[in-house]
């Protein structure tokens, strides 16, 4: 008589490979699906008779031709044109100059696909989009347009998120104002379907000072994998001092205790069943798993090469509560995105290339962040108290 745990060696397992997974395995790698691009014939010259024979634009050429100036409440406004074109250029209060082309009607709908619909965009709600098409374009009632065109989005309305009742008064969390200092990390899943390649779960990550986000698709969830995962995800932004997570068995098991004391983390757990203690990250979640749906609704097998796209989008939207984007808040500059792509294509307009020397530009980039980081941190406390108030 043997053992239990006495191997045979002669016991051999051999795994079957069923008929559907043999016709999968011989699929040809399907292509990610994307929405119609924009036509390349609209030039510079299309552009200015466009803008010349519009009747809707018929005060901002009289703007034009008066150099009329604006002043708004956060701002000032001022018109003028440039190589023939139409421009609104927008100098707020706190230094940012928005230099946006003026859009015939005609145009106005390519714009604001390309802002909500495209594979960058991520299907994001109305506020999101006008400060994404503001940033680059402007058109007499742009934000009523576009507030009508996500409305009327036939895959926003299929996948629109139900109302839920607020109870307990809401309470302030303390402000982070250095990037990377303190994260919060969840894990998202079983999604269904599981992918192609076997990914079911998502581990994310987002930073609470810039709110920038990081996620990896996962087949499963052992605490290995996801310390492998964690460690994948510090190694590009440097590993933060606290982490914040729920009280799942990855994060308070032995194992991940030893790596967060190894590399002198301190761990941080919500309270059971309250995830509203990690808020955060649990927005971001839910906000991941809308547009996820909504890019991929065609295939949804292949929501694991959809995450970039989605990271992307959120990424480089300003965020309500901190007036700018996670992009701008970690790296100094606004990304180049299909937005900015598509104003160059129109205009034929790029940017002259400001070169400095290494010293100049880090003298430049410490200046801009430490503004944009004490910007960020006044209107995170702003909107804290808005929101308390509407809780």
């Amino acid at each position: 008589a043997k053992s239990p745990d006495e191997m045979d060696q002669k016991w051999q397992a051999n795994a079957v490979e069923t008929r559907q997974q043999k016709i999968n395995k011989g699929k040809p790698y399907s292509a990610l699906k994307v929405p119609k691009t924009i036509a390349d014939t609209v030039d510079p010259h299309a552009m200015k008779m466009a803008q010349e024979e519009d009747p809707t634009l018929s005060r901002v050429r009289q703007y034009v031709l008066q150099n009329a100036v604006h002043v708004k409440k956060n701002g000032k406004v001022t018109w003028h044109k440039k190589r023939d074109l139409l421009f609104r250029e927008f100098s707020m209060n706190d230094g940012r100059v928005f230099s946006q082309l003026v859009v015939p009607q005609k145009f106005r709908e390519d714009v604001m696909r390309i802002a909500h619909d495209s594979l960058l965009a991520g299907h994001l709600g109305i506020q999101r989009t006008v400060t994404k098409v503001t940033s680059e374009f402007f058109w007499p009632g742009v934000q009523s347009d576009v507030r009508r065109f996500c409305q009327s989005c036939d895959i926003c309305q299929r996948t629109l998120q139900k109302g839920k009742v607020s109870k307990v008064p809401l309470e302030r969390m303390p402000l982070i104002d250095e990037p990377f200092q303190r994260v919060a990390v969840d894990l998202v899943g079983p999604l269904f379907p599981t992918t192609d390649r076997g990914n079911k779960y998502i581990l994310t990550l987002v930073d609470y000072a810039t709110r920038y986000p990081e996620a990896i698709a996962l087949p499963s969830i052992e605490t290995e994998r996801v310390a492998e995962a964690l460690m994948e995800m510090f190694s590009r932004i440097g590993v933060p001092r606290e982490m914040l997570t729920d009280m799942g068995s990855q994060f308070t098991s032995s194992l991940m205790n030893e790596v967060s004391r190894l590399i002198s983390l301190k761990q941080w757990t919500t309270t059971p069943y309250h995830p509203s203690c990690n808020g955060l990250v649990e927005r971001f979640n839910g906000t991941l798993k809308m547009i996820l749906k909504r890019l991929c609704s065609e295939k949804p097998k292949d929501w694991d090469k959809y995450l970039s796209a989605v990271l992307f989008a959120y990424r480089e939207v300003p965020q309500e509560s901190l007036g700018f984007s996670p992009f701008e808040l970690v790296y100094g500059r606004v990304v180049r995105g299909p937005i900015s792509i598509l104003k160059e294509l129109w205009t034929k307009e790029i940017k002259d290339p400001n070169v400095k020397t290494t010293y100049q530009y880090t003298l430049d980039l410490k200046d801009r962040l430490e503004t944009m980081s004490q910007l960020a941190k006044e209107n995170l406390e702003k909107s804290a108290t808005r929101y308390k108030k509407h809780y």
